[in-house]
């Protein structure tokens, strides 16, 4: 759960520099469509191993991305459209939280397979800091280029507008996550992975994320100031009903 949370509020910080950016067009080719499904496996200290989740990330030519995360318990979505449109739902409790980004740009969050995904399309290094290169390999039949960054390995396919196909977090010499490469297609992704129900119940992120309160077990301190500053967020950027 503390990996999800980190991740979730690295993806909207990520986002939220972004809003701040002025959009930039898009050099060289624009948004490459495809569908890629990879499976994460968690190797315990004792040696033991269990799969964690299934992550989808789809990409729309329009610049439009969503990722649905998927467990034995439940799954859910992150959607971001190019209009700015932000929504995550839960698809266990049929909820939904959706924002707006007042400046979107699309180019900033996908990666440039011209700069051997190193920087996004917008021009820019996609972290920072910026990630190194580590050479070229084929995973699974497909061309892709190794990159690193901290504790985190990735391998992204070239020929698919930079798909995460497989990475690698070293927590230490004994404990680490892998994904595995269950799918990849290229071309546009299947319309239904961003339709919302109509009726999904509109929820703060803290709900979204962690529950509704009477539902929720131990959270720590650090966590509730965590969803208190997203609840925040949330206000500030609530889409209003018309």
């Amino acid at each position: 759960m503390v990996i999800g949370l980190a991740a979730e509020a690295g993806r909207l910080l990520h986002l939220r520099i972004n809003a701040r950016t002025n959009a930039q067009a898009v050099r060289g080719r624009g948004p490459i469509p495809y569908t890629v499904t990879v499976r994460e496996i968690i190797h315990a200290p004792d040696g033991t191993t269990r799969v964690s989740r299934e992550i989808t990330e789809a990409v729309r030519s329009d610049g439009s991305i969503v990722y649905r995360n998927s467990t034995s318990k439940g799954s859910g979505r992150g959607l971001y459209f190019s209009s700015g449109l932000h929504l995550s739902t839960d698809e266990i409790h049929n909820t939904k939280t959706t924002m707006m980004n007042a400046n979107p740009d699309p180019a900033s969050s996908l990666r440039d397979p011209t700069s051997k995904c190193l920087n996004s399309l917008a021009g820019k290094p996609f972290t920072s800091p910026p990630e190194t290169l580590l050479g070229e390999e084929t995973i699974a039949g497909y061309r892709t280029v190794k990159i690193t960054r901290d504790i985190i390995t990735e391998w992204h396919a070239l020929d698919y507008g930079c798909a995460l196909v497989k990475d690698r977090w070293d927590f230490s010499s004994t404990e680490f996550t892998e994904k595995e490469l269950v799918a990849l297609v290229g071309g546009e992704p299947d319309a239904t992975l961003f339709d919302v129900p109509a009726n999904y119940r509109e929820v703060p992120p803290s709900e979204s994320i962690w529950g509704p309160k009477k539902e929720r077990r131990f959270c720590n301190e650090d966590t509730e100031k965590f969803l208190q500053m997203m609840d925040e967020d949330y206000k500030r950027r609530a889409v209003k009903p018309q």
